[in-house]
């Protein structure tokens, strides 16, 4: 008998945009916005963020890619698995 696969892939791209608010210590704080599956699913103040934000919604990631934007601004891509039970 052939062992089914019980994960599936996505794509993410977290993407660097600012926040207009000021946070603690009046600095403007920085925003990655994660997309699954050209989906919004959040944001988080760092990248190390991101891979734990990722983690507590079921995905697995390994490694991000650089992928800038057109205007300069940082944004990272990587292929996720999700684990379905």
């Amino acid at each position: 008998m052939a062992k089914k696969d019980n994960h599936t892939e996505h794509e993410v791209v977290v993407t660097y945009k600012p926040k207009k608010t000021v946070g603690s210590g009046l600095d403007p704080m920085a925003a990655w916005h994660i997309k699954v599956d050209d989906e919004f699913i959040g944001t988080s103040p760092t990248l190390n963020g991101v891979t734990h934000f990722l983690y507590t919604k079921g995905y697995k990631t390994w490694a991000f890619r650089r992928s800038p934007q057109k205007n300069g601004r940082p944004r990272f891509k990587a292929t996720v698995i999700k684990v379905n039970n």
